[in-house]
């Protein structure tokens, strides 16, 4: 079997969902022995660690002009399937994505198409473009249909789906004890506990309130992400972590590699990721803290309270009060060894997605 997955972002570019595709593609190659391509961008040309895996970094802009290129792989690679993740960073604006379904079904290819975001009524006419073909749905967060608005819901006639849900993009990592305090000595300085937030800095994810969260008595954070020094959100941060309470208590890394980003974590008092829009089951990086056994703070729409077996608490979202008592009764505490969190959730994705495969090769 032949699976190509396209995304416009793949490392060593910047993207959740590149990080995801790279996954994927290795445990499916790996663990079912399938024949993956990848087409991305030019940028994408990422680390081809099995033999099965062959990457396409060819599309310099998702613009129509590229189509061109695109339908040349797909002719010249001849896939089974032709499997879409959307929405990634670098799709942009461009429309290629949008009507590569189409390409590909009238190039008698069967299609799947996984939805990592949720769509507004904004985004109809681009919604619009992929449903229209016979293709498979796959989600990565639960009851997607429920919470997609009412007036979209047309998007799923005479279409089948399947919830897979997401995992770490962060390896597991076991550091001995020697390592562990030097490094927990190389961030926290002077202070008592390890705050650490990590991945992108945007505003929906509450990077700024950190610092509302946490004491300036006793707290160091490190912030493990990038940061565009040049706008407005990144001056609030700055502006916070310069206040006189602050100074000398922050560290903002930048980007780190995936394996510096774990270890940070084997090391942390506590991961606060405050997010604004409420997180959940499919952020990654949710996973890759619990995975690395770190006490988490995040927000949740629909959960609260402590999960002991994943060491995470969920508060509403903006609840600053709620957070901080959290941190002050849970920081330090490491999750302990459970067997259905401690194994390769990827090969358990890449089983679902062959499962997957293999249906719609059937019909």
């Amino acid at each position: 079997m032949r699976v190509l997955l396209v995304t416009g972002s793949f490392p060593p570019m910047r993207c959740g969902v590149g990080d995801y595709s790279q996954n994927l593609a290795e445990a499916l190659a790996a663990a079912h022995e399938l024949h993956v391509g990848i087409l991305t961008s030019i940028s994408g040309t990422g680390k081809n660690k099995a033999d099965r895996i062959e990457i396409f970094p060819v599309i310099k802009k998702w613009s129509l002009t590229e189509a061109l290129r695109a339908i040349k792989i797909i002719r010249h690679w001849s896939p089974d399937i032709v499997h879409i993740q959307y929405p990634t960073q670098d799709y942009g604006k461009g429309l290629l994505p949008w009507v590569l379904p189409m390409i590909a079904f009238l190039m008698k290819k069967k299609v799947v198409q996984t939805w990592h975001e949720s769509y507004s009524l904004g985004g109809v006419l681009k919604l619009f473009l992929i449903s229209i073909i016979p293709s498979e749905l796959v989600f990565v967060r639960p009851r997607y249909k429920e919470n997609l608005h009412p007036m979209l819901l047309w998007a799923f006639w005479k279409k089948k789906s399947a919830f897979i849900p997401n995992a770490s993009t962060i390896p597991r990592i076991d550091l001995d004890e020697p390592k562990k305090i030097a490094l927990k000595g190389l961030y926290l300085k002077r202070q008592k506990r390890l705050i650490v937030f990590f991945g992108f800095v945007y505003p929906s994810k509450g990077v700024e309130l950190l610092f509302e969260i946490a004491d300036p008595v006793s707290d160091q954070i490190v912030i493990a992400g990038e940061i565009d020094r040049e706008g407005g959100y990144s001056h609030e941060i700055m502006r916070h972590a310069s206040a006189e309470s602050w100074l000398g208590k922050v560290t903002i890394t930048g980007f780190l590699p995936v394996d510096e980003v774990a270890a940070l974590l084997t090391v942390a008092d506590a991961v606060i990721l405050p997010f604004r829009m409420g997180g959940g089951e499919w952020n990654t990086s949710i996973h890759g803290a619990v995975l690395n056994g770190a006490f988490v703070i995040t927000t949740s729409l629909t959960q609260s309270g402590y999960d002991k077996k994943r060491n995470v608490y969920f508060a509403k979202v903006d609840s600053i009060q709620e957070m901080r008592s959290a941190l002050s009764v849970y920081a330090g505490v490491r999750r302990e060894y459970d067997a259905d969190i401690d194994r390769d959730e990827w090969q358990q994705i890449a089983d679902e997605h062959r499962s997957l495969y293999e249906r719609v090769l059937s019909e």
